[in-house]
């Protein structure tokens, strides 16, 4: 990013973010190259904050935000290098899928963009959640990559939307379920957190039955496990992280006793594994 551009972005922030509507379309071509730049400074602090304002803050109509959502379900963008030839390539990635969020916020909030084009980000998003084999949160001098983070906070947007059945919340509890249970790589970077973020507001949304969500943290629990003392660690640990957040969470909510109650169970048997 030129330097003329870098302060005119700069300038806009310490006005505010105060743009003129006329001018939202061809700001958000200038900054789109710039999504998953590798300058920390430019992608976290510049462009996603820009683009979040210009997404978020009523400058476009229902069909040019239908227009960016397409183009960020696209190869350009949520699926841009999937095979990683690039080693940063996640970074773009990640940071369409923190636009994602943007975009179906401002559905649930204004009811803008069509069913049939919130369902087609549902699937991609479902789609690139188990493709993505970059689970990295931080790395210097990059920043933060947080894929699994990122999608943690689409998952939040997604099981609030009103219309989406339980089937649809199943689903994607299956999926952070499978994500966070890995043994080849330890979540360190806040990843549980954001991620039981999202499970709360599905829980919150009385669609899934007792039965479902206790079947749901069934999955935590481990029976087979490998020998290998890395291996094993790695696993328990993910899971306990995430079922502990999960149970503070819920801990002062006696409607969630049986989650609390079930946690504690998944984990001391875990213990033993």
């Amino acid at each position: 990013m030129n330097e003329y551009l870098l302060q005119f972005l700069k300038d806009i922030q310490k006005n505010k973010y105060q743009i003129e509507t006329s001018q939202a379309e061809s700001l958000i071509q200038e900054i789109l190259p710039f999504i998953g730049d590798k300058d920390p400074e430019v992608r976290d602090r510049i462009v996603y904050e820009m683009l979040a304002h210009l997404f978020h803050d009523k400058h476009l109509n229902e069909e040019r935000l239908t227009y960016y959502l397409n183009l960020f379900l696209s190869d350009q963008y949520l699926f841009y290098d999937m095979e990683n030839k690039d080693p940063y390539s996640v970074l773009k990635r990640s940071f369409t899928v923190l636009q994602l969020v943007i975009i179906a916020y401002v559905h649930r909030r204004d009811n803008m963009i069509s069913h049939e084009h919130i369902l087609s980000l549902y699937e991609a998003f479902i789609k690139y959640f188990q493709e993505e084999k970059i689970l990295i949160g931080y790395e210097e001098p990059i920043g933060w990559m947080h894929s699994i983070a990122h999608s943690a906070d689409l998952f939040a947007q997604l099981v609030q939307v009103t219309w989406f059945d339980s089937e649809k919340i199943r689903v994607m509890f299956y999926l952070i379920a499978k994500k966070m249970k890995i043994d080849h790589h330890l979540y360190i970077s806040n990843e549980d957190e954001r991620m039981v973020v999202a499970i709360k507001k599905g829980l919150d949304q009385k669609k899934l039955s007792q039965e479902q969500i206790l079947s749901w943290l069934d999955l935590f629990l481990l029976d087979e496990i490998s020998d290998d003392y890395l291996t094993k660690s790695t696993m328990v640990n993910n899971i306990k992280h995430l079922l502990s957040a999960l149970y503070f969470t819920c801990l002062n909510d006696e409607s969630y006793s049986f989650i609390t109650q079930k946690i504690s169970e998944i984990i001391l048997h875990n213990k033993t594994k």
